[in-house]
């Protein structure tokens, strides 16, 4: 004979979360990366819509490569270039890219300033300033030669474009503070 309450049916999910069927890393872990690109959509509209208009020299500033340097200079090369790429093909149909070039020097420059920290410098905010100072300057001198080669900018703008890079430096601490404080330090790390 059959007891009256052996059989008792799972019960149903009652939160967002629990319907996802996610661990609680799991979850921990989507939340961090779309904290990240939420970031990097304000760091786009301020960049888009604010500071555009800024003009120092005929230079402004470039939040989003900064911002994605920067994520992937806390998550480290195997997890920041998958992330890189991905934020860099976003970029370019955000439509405020210099063309579909960046997406081959986001990733690159990225990918080597993260391999350059993580292989001579220790992980601290002096590290992140310095390797995100040296990619944005590499690649806005990127940017610049690819300009200059297909006839989009003269030689005589070279100095426009490094204003650009240091420009863009001057909110850095306070987008790495903004990120770092997303990351988390070593409790995302899995």
């Amino acid at each position: 004979m059959a007891r009256k309450n052996e059989f008792k049916p799972d019960k149903p999910y009652s939160g967002f979360w629990e319907k996802l069927l996610l661990t609680r890393l799991q979850r921990r872990a989507l939340l961090k990366w779309c904290l990240y690109s939420l970031v990097l959509v304000v760091l786009s509209v301020l960049q888009d819509v604010l500071l555009c208009r800024v003009q120092i020299f005929g230079a402004t500033t470039e939040l989003v490569p900064c911002g994605v340097f920067l994520v992937c200079l806390l998550e480290g090369a195997d997890r920041g270039c998958i992330f890189v790429l991905v934020a860099s093909l976003l970029y370019l149909f955000s439509g405020s890219a210099a063309g579909i070039y960046v997406i081959l020097f986001m990733t690159a420059v990225a990918i080597g300033a993260t391999w350059v920290r993580q292989r001579y410098l220790q992980s601290g905010f002096g590290a992140a300033m310095v390797c995100t100072a040296a990619a944005m300057v590499v690649y806005e001198l990127a940017v610049f030669i690819i300009g200059a080669f297909l006839g989009l900018t003269t030689l005589g703008r070279v100095g426009s474009f490094l204003l650009t890079a240091l420009l863009t430096m001057i909110p850095a601490p306070a987008i790495y503070l903004v990120l770092r404080a997303i990351g988390g330090g070593d409790i995302w790390k899995e």
